[in-house]
């Protein structure tokens, strides 16, 4: 199966990055700086994130009531017990993400000391006051919102999808704290100076997978499912979950490997509350958008 070639992959994926950073100025820079030194190394940046994959019907018919709530135990079980339904090919797919993300812990030491050597005030102003606050401030700011709009408006729609795009941020979270406190992995910023192939196991580190990413990505692939007919839309949702789940590597609070793990569970339990199906598949597929070509993580429940 052909991707396209590397170097073409990387080329577009800067524009594309460019493209929406008009106006963030330096840290949009950082951000393309970081990928040309990922190029370089020769690792396979995988952002799951602005390639993901939807293929789920759009939901206006989720209320506020029991049965929205039971959906929790519901979606619950059914990632719990996912990995005796999948097939061989899911099995080899989730060795490929496994593998992929325990490849690029050797790039994270790396990646950590290039960073933090090109930030700058403004954007670490910008890091703390725009993209930090994602992980809860923000995030229940915009679900409140999108929720508030459908009561007022009555669109069924809109209260359909910040009570998803809740469920998905919690669920996606207590999923999270599992690999966080049995791994144990310190963080970039730890006092000890540990380096990122440390992990302490069970409540002696907490840094793998990152918990903004997962929350960004959670929120964010609902609402890129929930209104992928307006294309500005996934486009916006994907790209500042992005930058929420950069500004953790940016800010050293996490290693780009928890960001990567984190903005693929995310993406996944989001996709999965958005809807489920009979049959569950995850798979690498090649995707091309004009001249911008990769990789597409997809899920279908």
């Amino acid at each position: 199966m052909k991707f396209g070639t590397r170097r073409n992959v990387w080329k577009d994926f800067e524009k594309s990055v460019q493209s929406q950073c008009s106006g963030i100025g330096n840290y949009c820079k950082l951000v393309i700086l970081m990928i040309s030194k990922l190029q370089k190394k020769g690792t396979l940046f995988l952002f799951l994130i602005v390639l993901s994959n939807v293929v789920f019907a759009q939901i206006d018919t989720v209320r506020l009531n029991k049965y929205y709530f039971k959906k929790y135990w519901t979606d619950t079980k059914a990632i719990v017990t996912s990995p005796a339904r999948w097939q061989q090919n899911d099995w080899i797919t989730f060795g490929v993400l496994v593998s992929g993300t325990g490849g690029l812990m050797f790039a994270d030491q790396s990646v950590a000391n290039f960073v933090q050597e090109h930030r700058s005030a403004k954007a670490d102003q910008f890091s703390a006051n725009f993209l930090e606050p994602f992980d809860l401030e923000y995030s229940m700011i915009l679900m409140g919102g999108i929720f508030a709009h459908g009561i007022l408006a009555k669109n069924n729609k809109s209260v359909s999808t910040a009570l998803l795009a809740f469920e998905s941020y919690v669920l996606a979270g207590l999923i999270t704290r599992v690999p966080k406190n049995l791994l144990g992995r310190e963080r970039p910023d730890n006092w000890l100076g540990y380096g990122p192939l440390v992990f302490n196991g069970p409540f002696h580190g907490n840094s793998f997978p990152s918990g903004h990413a997962t929350a960004s990505f959670a929120i964010a692939s609902v609402i890129a499912t929930q209104y992928r007919d307006h294309k500005w839309v996934p486009v916006v949702a994907y790209s500042v979950a992005s930058l929420a789940a950069i500004s953790r590597v940016y800010d050293n609070k996490h290693w780009l490997s928890d960001v990567v793990a984190g903005a693929a569970i995310g993406t996944l339990v989001g996709n999965l509350v958005s809807q489920r199906s009979s049959n569950s598949k995850i798979s690498f597929v090649p995707y091309r958008n004009g001249g911008f070509q990769g990789v597409k993580l997809s899920y279908i429940w």
